[in-house]
């Protein structure tokens, strides 16, 4: 373990990233629950319509609900990627909490790139949200903060495993 706590932090890290992401699963799994329900029952109201602007069945029933709105145009509206964005959500959840057990650099900086994408998404859909669908969506909202949090969280541990890697090559060295 490095000087100055980074032991502690990098295990800190692990967890928040963990947590963040079973939150993540489960609001993805929120989700698709609410655009499954809204398809087959025109009539469902989610806990998460609030009103006309702030509807997240509005959101996730919109074109841009599946596929993120680009699969359907690029690759055709039956192909089976054009799926649900919850499921693309689920699937990425797990896989970041998989990841985040990890304390290897190796592992590290792809999942850094890996939540990095996911915040480049967020700002795409967040402008889809804000811009063209002109709508507030709380569950939408919640995931551009889990992906927002876990970025910083993925960054800082990354930071201690390379500071942890330099020490250990300079007590290697003078070995």
């Amino acid at each position: 373990m490095s000087s100055g706590g980074g032991g502690n932090c990098k295990y800190s890290c692990t967890a928040g990233l963990v947590g963040l992401s079973f939150a993540g699963f489960l609001l993805s799994l929120y989700t698709s629950y609410v655009e499954i329900r809204a398809e087959r029952d025109h009539s469902y109201e989610a806990m998460c319509d609030i009103s006309e602007r702030i509807s997240c069945t509005k959101v996730f029933t919109s074109p841009y609900g599946r596929g993120f709105g680009l699969v359907g145009p690029l690759l055709g509206e039956d192909s089976p990627l054009n799926i649900p964005n919850g499921f693309f959500g689920i699937f990425y959840y797990f896989l970041v909490a998989g990841l985040s057990f990890s304390n290897s650099i190796r592992l590290t900086r792809p999942t850094t790139y890996l939540i990095g994408l996911s915040n480049l998404m967020s700002i795409y859909l967040a402008y889809l949200l804000y811009f063209v669908l002109e709508d507030l969506c709380i569950v939408c909202v919640s995931t551009y903060a889990v992906n927002l949090v876990s970025l910083i969280l993925v960054v800082q541990k990354g930071r201690i495993l390379v500071r942890e890697d330099q020490v250990m090559r300079v007590i290697q060295k003078d070995r």
